[in-house]
């Protein structure tokens, strides 16, 4: 994973890593933590910054619910899944599969207009990866009867788009203890605690794809950008999706065990950028960009940056991957695109993601890797 010229990479997205490593920085001051953003206490600042991504997350919900030319409306490719494979948890599997592996496609992103009129200038493809999100959401929303767009359904796929962290989101934002992360959580909820959670949301993605994030990345190497925005978009569509089922499908999820999995990919990803015995500033700065925009806890975060700082190796788990379609292609697909990111995938990388295919059985997928 030797990623273009290393003087030109280090200086551009010197501002990127600054961004992620705030979060460490900052623990006494009061402003940007998660915990706190997760907890309702929003500056006036965060508010307004949290307001102006909200407009975007509006937009992204529009074009989710619109007939987009070539793709059709959530509701149509909800219906479409549904008549391919026969069932509701079948059309999931087969359309979250999708999300991962095609949806980031300069097709769908031009289909995509009003981005020019937005408050917050994001690239195209991170404002399309948003909106194949919450379009992919809107599809799982459809198969689990939620046809009419309510403020309760809005909110709830905000919610979703922070993956694992969208249960605890939702007890600490609504100031009540969810037992379970369900759509009748939202409905006890007055209009204002709803529009302070998206705020809340909103803000959260700020520090995910705004000023200091991927935006910064892929300001300073379009072509690497795209690479890392798309193994973002690969690493959190599954937990984006297992959020989506909990909330409109009832489905109870394991957001505990959802989490440790999104940190065994961040550090598979830095097991990759070991493998050619040459750990380079620029992929250091690059699995900060990739960690700050992920869903995990503040805590995670930061033990994870210390990982990054003082690589090694690790022994990684990787059962809970097995036997799961979803998640398989969401972890490959995010690495190979990480891999890629230079033009090529040198030989010890192919070989590692090789053994990685092969321990999770999704061997298939090994004619990506080249």
């Amino acid at each position: 994973m030797v990623l273009i010229d290393k003087a030109k990479l280090g200086a551009l997205v010197s501002s990127a890593k600054q961004g992620v490593t705030t979060l460490v920085q900052n623990k006494g001051k009061k402003a940007d933590t998660d915990q706190e953003v997760l907890e309702g206490e929003l500056t006036p600042e965060q508010a307004e910054k949290g307001s102006k991504m909200l407009q975007i997350m509006d937009w992204a919900f529009d074009k989710a619910n619109g007939n987009i030319p070539g793709f059709g409306t959530s509701h149509e490719m909800a219906q479409k899944y549904l008549e391919k494979y026969g069932n509701v948890s079948a059309a999931i599997n087969h359309l979250v599969n999708w999300q991962i592996t095609s949806a980031s496609t300069a097709g769908f992103v031009t289909s995509l207009g009003g981005l020019a009129t937005m408050p917050i200038t994001l690239p195209a493809n991170i404002a399309g990866v948003m909106a194949i999100q919450m379009r992919m959401i809107g599809a799982i929303a459809e198969l689990g009867g939620w046809h009419e767009n309510t403020e309760e359904k809005k909110t709830g796929m905000y919610l979703c788009l922070l993956g694992s962290q969208a249960g605890s989101a939702l007890s600490k934002l609504s100031g009540q203890f969810a037992i379970k992360f369900a759509t009748a959580s939202l409905k006890k909820l007055p209009g204002t605690v709803l529009t302070k959670i998206n705020q809340a949301v909103g803000f959260r993605l700020v520090t995910k794809f705004g000023e200091k994030g991927l935006v910064n990345i892929h300001k300073a190497i379009p072509i690497l950008g795209g690479f890392v925005g798309g193994a973002v978009d690969a690493f959190s569509t599954y937990g984006i999706a297992q959020a989506a089922k909990a909330l409109f499908l009832n489905d109870i999820i394991d957001f505990e065990k959802q989490e440790q999995m999104e940190i065994a990919k961040i550090r598979l990803a830095i097991n990759l950028a070991l493998v050619d015995n040459h750990y380079l500033d620029e992929e250091k700065d690059t699995l900060k960009v990739l960690l700050g925009a992920v869903n995990i806890s503040e805590a995670a975060q930061a033990k994870l940056i210390l990982e990054i700082e003082n690589p090694r190796r690790q022994k990684i788990d990787l059962k809970p991957f097995k036997d799961d379609a979803m998640n398989t292609a969401s972890l490959l697909e995010g690495l190979i695109r990480i891999a890629k990111a230079d033009g090529e995938v040198a030989l010890s990388e192919q070989v590692y993601l090789h053994s990685i295919a092969k321990e999770i059985g999704a061997e298939d997928m090994i004619a990506m890797i080249q």
